[in-house]
């Protein structure tokens, strides 16, 4: 009686399947939760990283538009860089996140030079020995003696931080930069060369 009873029993539970859905969905969903924590995270940094190549573009490309009677001042460095942080939106561009250096490499003395630089938020200041992309001067122009050829060259910098960094303890340094030629003068002048003028 006893063996009958207990095998009814164990039928009864092997036959029951109301708390099955829950246990599944108990088991999956750390998993599911990685995934699309995961998903969201990697689609935040990508983002962060296409906006930054479109800020260093946009640099470049601001700067690169002076015309032949500009001479470029201190205010219109602040306004490229303003336009470049809008570039950024919805990405803070706090000091301590955002970095931005801008350079003119010329080549009219026969080896190419840094013609000016700015930086701004403490960016490292860009350097012949220093272009970014592995680029050499030897390859932005012709570095021929009377030459005329110029490249303007902006590296920008971002400190990403996970919007989640209380669940995800995750910061990355994203770098871009790019490469322009002035498009009205051989060499965009500022208030940084000698007698306001380039080589």
């Amino acid at each position: 009686m006893f063996r009958r009873f207990a095998g009814a029993i164990g039928r009864g539970v092997a036959q029951d399947r109301s708390g099955l859905a829950l246990v599944e969905f108990a088991l999956l969903m750390p998993g599911l939760l990685i995934l699309v924590l995961g998903s969201y995270e990697a689609a935040n940094l990508i983002l962060a990283d296409l906006k930054l190549e479109a800020a260093a573009e946009t640099a470049t490309d601001l700067i690169a538009q002076a015309n032949v009677n500009q001479v470029l001042q201190s205010a219109d460095f602040t306004n490229a860089t303003n336009a470049v942080e809008t570039v950024m939106t919805p990405f803070s561009t706090a000091a301590a996140k955002f970095k931005i250096a801008y350079a003119s490499v010329t080549f009219s003395t026969g080896s190419p030079v840094i013609d000016w630089h700015v930086e701004v938020n403490g960016a490292t200041a860009i350097s012949v020995s220093s272009l970014p992309n592995g680029a050499t001067a030897g390859n932005l122009g012709s570095a021929t003696s009377g030459s005329t050829d110029s490249v303007v060259v902006a590296q920008v910098t971002y400190a990403y931080t996970s919007p989640m960094s209380y669940l995800l303890n995750s910061a990355y340094t994203l770098t871009e930069s790019a490469f322009s030629r002035p498009r009205y003068v051989n060499c965009v002048p500022t208030y940084l060369n000698t007698g306001n003028v380039c080589p």
